[in-house]
């Protein structure tokens, strides 16, 4: 989910950003050697940033009025690590930031925190889990792709959550009665797009794995993983919810404030502006006008828009054969074959 521009200020900007940029330089870092070990495989990152760039600026729409999008990061976590998968989540959010108005520069850091390390490391720690507890591939990939997502809303609602309800200058609840709210108004539209992409990950892993199984072995995608890490992980989850003032009682139906600014497709409104806009709003964190914004710009956007979905949709098709295509059998073959 992206958290718009002006709602992270004071010191939780402060602190996504210290986290955001250490996240980066861990991925970076991870990047540098995965080209150094597998330089012919350096397309496989052109290919994973342009799928979640893409993915991840997909309006589908939903019920209720409003439309979301898939986050295509925890796909790139199983198959590049988590480090890879969360720097290129970040580099993604900074082109979304700058070209399309999806989320901010100052929260830039906290989209991270939730795209990036919800999604990219928590797909890659429950597709590992799934892994040491015996599932098939598909299975254990569909589990890092459902929950990849689930930890991404978890972690974007615990962030703006806390910031209102510690930072704002008119909270309206407690810790735990915004990560209700936000949770519950997430729930509807966000809990199918969940499940889509816990198929499209299985799918996907499964047919590498058919078509390409030396790909996996070479990424060290069937790698193990510590349990006390996958557990720790899990745990802090469960306790960012629960350890917040329970006695909470939020309202079951968030309305958006007047003013919110609306990203409508036709008739339909992101959910970045019906839910985390309007409670933020309310609080008196209220989000600004990006500070590039071409949607203003009529055919500008448009041609921005399909410039950029045209581009990375090039550079998927462009490397899909590293994945998903079966290797020709070499020259030599037939003629061996042919002499027997």
């Amino acid at each position: 989910m992206h958290i718009s521009e002006g709602i992270i200020t004071g010191p939780s900007f402060v602190a996504t950003t210290i986290a955001g940029a250490a996240i980066m330089a861990w991925g970076v870092k991870d990047m540098k050697r995965f080209v150094k070990e597998q330089p012919e495989r350096k397309p496989l990152l052109g290919m994973a940033g342009a799928f979640i760039f893409l993915v991840s600026l997909i309006p589908v729409p939903a019920f209720m009025g409003t439309c979301s999008h898939p986050c295509g990061t925890p796909l790139a976590g199983i198959l590049l690590g988590p480090g890879i998968g969360a720097a290129l989540s970040g580099f993604s959010l900074f082109l979304q930031a700058l070209l399309f108005a999806h989320g901010g520069f100052a929260t830039l850091g906290a989209n991270i925190l939730s795209l990036g390390v919800g999604g990219a490391v928590g797909g890659w720690l429950f597709f590992q889990l799934g892994r040491k507890l015996g599932l098939p591939l598909f299975a254990a990939a569909a589990l890092g792709g459902l929950m990849g997502d689930v930890m991404t809303y978890l972690i974007s609602g615990s962030i703006l959550g806390g910031h209102l309800a510690l930072v704002a200058p008119q909270p309206q609840y407690s810790f735990a009665g915004y990560l209700t709210v936000i949770m519950a108004a997430y729930l509807p539209v966000q809990g199918p797009i969940a499940l889509g992409e816990m198929v499209v990950t299985g799918i996907a892993i499964r047919s590498i794995s058919q078509q390409r199984p030396e790909v996996l072995q070479g990424l060290g995608v069937l790698s193990k993983v510590s349990v006390a890490l996958i557990l720790v992980f899990g745990m802090s989850a469960c306790i960012t919810y629960f350890a917040a003032d329970a006695q909470a009682a939020p309202p079951a139906v968030v309305e958006p404030v007047n003013g919110a600014k609306d990203y409508k497709l036709g008739t339909y409104t992101g959910m970045d502006e019906k839910v985390n806009e309007a409670i933020a709003e309310a609080a008196g964190a209220k989000p600004h006008d990006p500070y590039i914004n071409l949607e203003d710009k009529g055919d500008v956007w448009n041609a921005v828009l399909l410039a950029g979905g045209g581009l990375a949709g090039f550079i998927i098709g462009r490397s899909w054969h590293l994945l998903f295509v079966r290797r020709r059998e070499s020259a030599d073959t037939p003629v061996r074959s042919a002499a027997r």
